[in-house]
């Protein structure tokens, strides 16, 4: 090899070594820039999908925070016809709002009809009793758009949990959005005493 190839040689290694070092430290930059970046919020999707079990209703009206009123266009196995049906949201209760009006219960209410005002569709999943004393279905709600309402309701502090067994299917995610807003004082934990 001559001296002029050795020293080509030479000045493209250099080249090449430096190249590596500012692609390097670019990389790390943009490495570090992820680093100190806020962790990104919670997103919806960390609720359950929609499951491949649940059925489109109509809802007609909401009682209060937890109840509301709603039909089935086609029938399933789990409401049975088209009628007027009381859903119960499951794993889930809200401030009353009678026959004497709870703190919370207005607002709890109004967060329930902000996710299903009448009119619109819901999809419903039941667990494992689909009824209850009263002769309500029980259920798990999402809106149309897949956000789960019954975990929305305790998220915002709209909601407690209260789940009942065998109806269990989400007390974990429900538990932990509870502790979450507790500890935040979100809606009815920073209002009530």
């Amino acid at each position: 090899m001559t001296r002029s190839a050795i020293t080509r040689a030479g000045i493209a290694a250099t080249v090449l070594l430096i190249a590596g070092a500012v692609g390097l430290s670019a990389c790390t930059a943009t490495i570090g820039e992820v680093q100190d970046a806020d962790p990104p919020a919670p997103a919806a999707s960390e609720a359950p999908d929609l499951p491949a079990d649940a059925f489109a209703m109509i809802v007609e009206s909401v009682h209060d925070g937890d109840t509301l009123r709603a039909h089935v266009t086609r029938p399933n196995d789990v409401v049975t016809d088209t009628g007027s049906t009381r859903v119960r949201l499951l794993g889930i209760d809200t401030p009353e709002i009678s026959p004497d009006l709870e703190c919370w219960g207005s607002q709890a209410t109004a967060v329930l009809e902000e996710f299903a005002p009448p009119g619109a569709t819901i999809w419903a999943s039941p667990d494992v009793e689909v009824r209850d004393q009263y002769d309500r279905h029980l259920l798990y709600l999402w809106t149309a758009d897949g956000t789960f309402i019954n975990a929305e309701l305790v998220a915002q502090g709209a909601a407690r949990v209260e789940v009942y067994a065998p109806n269990v299917l989400y007390e974990p995610l429900l538990r932990d959005l509870e502790a979450d807003a507790q500890s935040a004082g979100v809606g009815r934990w920073g209002a009530c005493g």
